[in-house]
């Protein structure tokens, strides 16, 4: 585990592997829009061999105004290859912390130079906002516009897909972690969550069955 008041990602040799095999995998042209599917044809599945899925979250506490943000990123195994959590103040609202989540997430697949990527998030409205323009003159306009340039420009591929809170458990519980992390600190894992091995473990079975 690493703390820092900015993410630093550190290379252990399972990553640096598992990234080289991402970015060579497959010849796949970039796209020109996001792919995704929508809620009600959702069925939990892990990503294909080649590519990495981001699964993120955001927390919102009204009463403060600040939440947390998590993500966690995955292969086609299940196996977790990056985790992190974190505080967020002065929030809007809750959605402005679920495109906080994500956006962290994004930052870190493409430090690590990964290439082919699933983003899954448990928030239809960042789902829409990803998929068109609508939220350009919106408060967090910006963030967003941040974020599809980023992923526009830094992955060989990517898909942007909708995924019901029970599919999102281990991003969920992350980013109630981060609620509870100190302020302009991040937490992050090269490996599984601690304490969340069970729900790390489900997602996989489930994903199986």
């Amino acid at each position: 585990m690493t703390k820092s008041s900015q993410p630093i990602l550190i290379m252990n040799p399972r990553i640096s592997q598992l990234v080289a095999s991402n970015k060579e995998s497959t010849t796949i042209h970039k796209p020109h829009g996001f792919v995704g599917k929508n809620a009600t044809d959702f069925v939990r599945c892990r990503p294909a061999v080649g590519k990495l899925k981001i699964n993120s979250d955001g927390a919102y506490i009204a009463e403060t105004g600040e939440g947390g943000w998590g993500f966690v990123i995955r292969d086609s195994e299940g196996e977790v290859i990056l985790s992190s959590a974190g505080r967020i103040s002065y929030l809007l609202d809750a959605f402005q912390a679920e495109v906080v989540a994500c956006l962290a997430g994004a930052r870190a697949a493409n430090a690590l130079g990964m290439g082919h990527v699933i983003f899954e998030t448990d928030s239809i409205i960042l789902k829409q906002a990803m998929d068109a323009d609508d939220h350009r003159l919106a408060a967090t306009g910006g963030l967003i516009y941040e974020l599809k340039k980023l992923i526009g420009s830094s992955f060989l591929s990517c898909s942007f897909v909708f995924a019901p809170r029970e599919c999102n458990r281990v991003a969920h519980a992350l980013a109630a972690l981060g609620c509870k992390c100190p302020r302009n600190t991040v937490e992050q894992w090269d490996m599984m969550p601690p304490g969340m091995e069970d729900l790390v473990a489900s997602d996989f079975a489930e994903s199986l069955s």
